[in-house]
């Protein structure tokens, strides 16, 4: 684990230095889109209700005790952005909205779809105005386009949880993915198209308005069943670990990871490594029995290296509590330390990317913003006057 610092060191700044990203709706999927950026040095401006954004609420929370400041989705997510506290349902809200979008490379919105509608349809600039990812459960038109749905919702509208039922065992349903996995990666899904529509417009000057339905990005994805489906005609078509021989082994701490024990070449060299030459494989097998006894007195990164000099294939299964002490993660600097305004001295996860420009590094670790921490920061910015910004606040307007 680093410590985020910051650097004075030459070199060019981060890709995205320069772009001002508007982010509207503030829960997850656009949370996750619009970090991309942050993470890449643009000016994310994070446009939340007076009450605050959706993501600010979502659990867990230090304690177990809310507060718009210190939940982990917004601490993880919201990492580098300014904080702009709107009404963007009232005629002042709208005009300041307008004004932020004249200034803006792109907006992010997963508003609802009228609501995403109205703002594509009043957008300022003509063609040198802002480009728009609209992210919406199931796209602008169509019959589903004013449904809501939440993160396990669209996991059964796009196949993805048809995909977690227990081989076998037809009269359970699927399981559940971790929380919020869903709309992370459809956020993933729109940062990409969202980058791509950047780079288009600086290129040929013309804006562009994406309409994102989310259960098609989770369709179609790798995970999904449609693609395989589509080639063989059968539902039935995802591997599952037994297809592939993963077995999971309990040692003295934990567990590892174990693929194709019952295969050549792996059995052979199983059976070397843990005295049993010749004996068969298989569930309740001599071998399966040795080999269990054999990791019940190792623990599971003893277990591991050992598996890996013997050239089987295996991984230690290990806990969020382990990560900050993975030797890789310690050299690469994966987790860094950041002042939180409302937590204090803070552990994130810092990039999944390193990008070097001479002796400069291309990310910075920055925290998630108090709510409206940068409100007047943003309106003198946009033009208005130290009375004209009061009056907003009075009218509960900005906060």
């Amino acid at each position: 684990m680093v410590r985020a610092s910051k650097s004075g060191d030459p070199g060019a700044g981060p890709p995205f230095a320069g772009l001002r990203i508007v982010e509207l709706g503030g829960a997850v999927p656009s949370t996750a889109a619009t970090k991309r950026f942050s993470d890449l040095g643009a000016d994310v401006v994070k446009v939340e209700p007076p009450a605050g954004a959706p993501v600010r609420r979502l659990r867990p929370f230090p304690e177990d005790r809310p507060q718009l400041d210190g939940g982990a989705f917004h601490v993880a997510l919201d990492t580098g952005k300014r904080s702009l506290l709107l009404d963007v349902d009232s005629a002042s809200g709208r005009e300041v909205i307008g004004r932020l979008a004249a200034t803006a490379d792109l907006l992010v919105s997963d508003l609802p779809a009228a609501e995403a509608r109205a703002l594509r349809d009043r957008l300022p600039g003509g063609e040198s105005g802002p480009s728009m990812v609209a992210i919406t459960p199931h796209g602008l038109e169509g019959p589903f386009a004013a449904r809501r749905e939440n993160d396990a919702s669209l996991f059964g509208w796009s196949t993805r949880a048809f995909n977690q039922r227990v081989p076998g065992a037809s009269d359970r349903g699927p399981l559940r993915y971790a929380p919020f996995l869903a709309e992370v990666q459809v956020g993933s899904t729109a940062a990409a198209v969202a980058a791509a529509v950047v780079w288009a417009q600086r290129r040929d000057g013309v804006r562009r308005f994406v309409d994102l339905s989310a259960v098609e990005a989770l369709a179609g994805n790798v995970d999904s069943a449609f693609f395989l489906y589509a080639m063989t005609g059968t539902a039935e078509t995802y591997p599952r670990p037994t297809d592939t021989g993963a077995r999971t082994y309990a040692c003295r701490d934990g567990h590892v990871l174990m693929l194709q024990v019952d295969r050549e070449p792996a059995r052979s060299r199983v059976q070397a490594l843990v005295g049993a030459p010749g004996a068969s494989a298989g569930a309740d097998s001599p071998l399966e029995e040795r080999l269990r006894s054999w990791l019940a007195g190792r623990t599971k990164q003893e277990a591991f290296q050992s598996l890996q000099r013997a050239g089987v294939i295996a991984a230690p299964i290990l806990a969020a509590s382990e990560l900050l002490s993975d030797p890789q993660a310690v050299a690469r600097g994966s987790y860094v330390r950041i002042e939180h305004p409302a937590r204090g001295e803070t552990t994130i996860a810092g990039p999944p990317f390193r990008i070097a420009s001479g002796a400069r590094t291309a990310w910075e670790a920055r925290p998630a913003p108090a709510p409206g921490a940068h409100t007047g920061e943003l309106l003198t910015e946009l033009g208005y006057t130290p009375q004209e910004q009061i009056a907003l606040v009075r009218a509960g307007v900005a906060l």
